[in-house]
């Protein structure tokens, strides 16, 4: 790809969010780092009556050819969402405090260097993630404790700490609830083994529903989702398959634990967690089990999520093929 060759490029900014400092104060900084490698783009900001998705869409009617954000997840997310089976590529410079996406491709978190990337990297379509033939996801979906805690995180967030009593009340008092799970293919070809067996099992299970107890259950699009955890390390962005990661057996000190092991993109190997990797999943439940997307709670089960091929372009590392993480 030759970036430097297109005519209409589109900037996409939130001035008011960042990890440090506002994207505003390293606007400089991005455009010096794009004009060095020859790309000059039309600046557009984001506000409350034109968020990323709008803008994007506008971009798309304004026959722009390459879209790139500047932003975190949220406004990444939300960029990409408006340029869903659209022509237009896009393009990300990762300027937030987690950058699970731009982590899930391979993109460099340096502003000059992302630019680089995007001046000479390669396009690559990704799947995106779908719940309910409707809502869109990029890092990942989880049925249970973390989709009943997340809105409280948002509050704590934006600066309410007295709702990390709640949190951690809700954290100790939360129970593991029964629910079912429907694979689009039969359990066996579904599950992924922890280790080599040396024995096959003569009669594979070869049922696609699973009936289980579970503190939560996650289901990821790529490796990373929240605060920078490593959900699902061999999980790939690519692949057309949706990586679910069950956590039944653990107790509450366990799964604090293993989560802290965990988080800032370490990867802690656990051989109590169950893995699976499907194209689609239907959760159904007797009781009243939260859902979430990315962190947005939608409701409660039942919900069926998919992976959905080939949704979005975007511009990754040249030569990057997307391995699982820790693989070379």
């Amino acid at each position: 790809m030759r970036t430097k060759t297109l005519k209409r490029i589109r900037l996409i900014i939130n001035p008011v969010s960042g990890d440090d400092e506002p994207n505003l104060l390293k606007l400089p900084e991005i455009i010096a780092a794009m004009e060095a490698e020859g790309i000059r783009a039309d600046i557009a900001f984001t506000d409350p009556n034109n968020s990323p998705a709008l803008i994007a869409l506008k971009a798309i009617e304004e026959n722009y050819e390459l879209v790139v954000v500047a932003g975190g997840d949220g406004t990444v997310g939300e960029v990409a969402k408006g340029l869903l089976r659209s022509p237009v590529t896009l393009g990300i410079i990762p300027v937030g405090t987690y950058n699970n996406i731009a982590r899930s491709l391979s993109i460099p978190t340096d502003i000059v260097t992302a630019c680089q990337v995007i001046a000479n990297g390669q396009i690559k379509s990704i799947d995106v993630g779908q719940a309910n033939n409707e809502h869109y996801f990029f890092e990942a979906a989880g049925v249970g404790l973390d989709a009943a805690l997340f809105p409280i995180g948002e509050e704590i967030k934006g600066g309410r700490w007295g709702q990390m009593l709640q949190a951690v009340r809700l954290a100790l008092n939360y129970k593991p609830q029964r629910l079912r799970m429907e694979f689009d293919r039969p359990i066996a070809e579904a599950r992924v083994p922890l280790l080599k067996r040396r024995f096959v099992r003569k009669k594979p299970l070869t049922r696609h529903e699973l009936r289980l107890s579970a503190l939560l259950v996650v289901i990821a699009n790529g490796s990373y989702y929240g605060t920078g955890f490593t959900v699902a390390p061999d999980a790939a962005i690519d692949d057309g398959l949706l990586t679910i990661s069950i956590f039944r057996n653990f107790s509450k000190w366990q799964l604090m634990r293993h989560f802290w092991s965990i988080s800032k993109g370490q990867r802690q190997y656990s051989p109590k967690i169950e893995t699976y990797r499907v194209g689609e999943v239907k959760f159904t439940s007797d009781a009243k089990i939260p859902v979430h997307i990315d962190g947005h709670p939608i409701g409660e089960l039942p919900v069926t999520l998919k992976a959905v091929k080939d949704m979005l372009k975007v511009i990754v590392p040249k030569t990057t093929v997307i391995l699982p993480v820790g693989e070379t």
